[in-house]
């Protein structure tokens, strides 16, 4: 991802709050230099993160736009667009090439979050890279932080769920981050990295 492509977010992002802009802008920023894995796949989907999701946070238009321009397959498939849109109709998923694996961006058919899905990758690495990224955003100014840490048993092994909250510390609207982690591969995703907008209660 080039620098500059955070500072035209922060221009054309009109929907947000100056704060809210901000915090963007500082994520977008720092994101390149402070999450990666030893692992390739981990990289691969952390990196794909970093691209397609981070200039797009809460701008389902712009990772539309993104897709459009890596020329990434649409997903068709209703089996696959269950798992990687869900419910909703405001969704979309694409096929992301890769010689480190199997990879997908998607919008959430609900929430139009911004997703990556790994079929395979080192769950201990995807998560160390996601808790880098979070951590490296804390500031004055700025409310980061864990909102919900949970694992639930599947034929994969332990799934786990990681989410982080983030947003001005004088706002209301920021972001959800969350993480999801299986402990062996075999399902259909065994890593993925999200964000959303969202509202402190």
């Amino acid at each position: 991802m080039k620098i500059n492509a955070c500072f035209e977010m922060d221009r054309k992002s009109n929907s947000m709050s100056h704060a809210g802009r901000v915090f963007a802008l500082i994520l977008c920023t720092i994101a390149p230099c402070s999450a990666r894995a030893e692992d390739a796949k981990a990289n691969t989907v952390l990196r794909l993160f970093i691209d397609a999701c981070i200039p797009g946070m809460g701008q389902p238009d712009k990772v539309r736009a993104w897709a459009t321009e890596q020329h990434l397959q649409e997903v068709t498939a209703p089996a696959a667009l269950g798992v990687f849109v869900g419910a909703g109709t405001k969704g979309a998923a694409w096929a992301v090439p890769s010689p480190t694996g199997d990879f997908v961006l998607s919008i959430r058919g609900t929430t139009e979050a911004c997703a990556v899905w790994a079929r395979a990758a080192d769950p201990g690495e995807v998560a160390a890279g996601f808790r880098t990224l979070m951590e490296g955003v804390g500031r004055p100014g700025l409310d980061v932080g864990v909102e919900s840490d949970t694992t639930t048993s599947s034929p994969n092994g332990l799934v786990r769920s990681l989410v982080y909250h983030a947003w001005p510390s004088s706002g209301k609207t920021g972001y959800a981050f969350t993480l999801l982690t299986a402990e062996r591969p075999g399902g259909a995703f065994q890593a993925s990295i999200q964000v959303a907008l969202a509202s402190r209660s």
